[in-house]
């Protein structure tokens, strides 16, 4: 595999009924401090979706993993929420890391937003 594989990440995720980090945010303290706006922006990976080798993901049940790699043979559970980096602008993966920092009580180089 080249090292473009993360990049074509997007077109191996089709999405026939899409959702978002909107849908699931009462269930994630991580999505609190963001608009609606910014929610409906994060695509969810789909349920049995295949993680790209190298690829960046954040678990938003797993605050503590923050953004991870994948190792090419992890699929998304039922019910696990996962955004894919190349699917969100690098503005909301950093405020979606900065958002696991504060979560966790960790140091963040940035502040958190204010919660709307």
């Amino acid at each position: 595999m080249s090292d473009d594989d993360s990049e074509g990440a997007a077109s191996r995720h089709p999405r026939i009924a899409e959702r978002t980090a909107l849908d699931v945010r009462a269930e994630h303290r991580v999505l609190q401090s963001f608009s609606d706006l910014e929610l409906e922006a994060m695509p969810l990976l789909g349920d049995g979706e295949a993680l790209a080798r190298r690829g960046h993901y954040l678990d938003l049940h797993d605050p503590a993993r923050a953004g991870f790699v994948a190792e090419g043979d992890e699929v998304v559970e039922p019910g696990q929420h996962v955004i894919a980096r190349n699917e969100v602008t690098g503005e909301l993966w950093d405020e979606l890391q900065r958002a696991c920092d504060g979560v966790l009580g960790r140091r963040s180089a940035t502040r958190l937003r204010p919660a709307v």
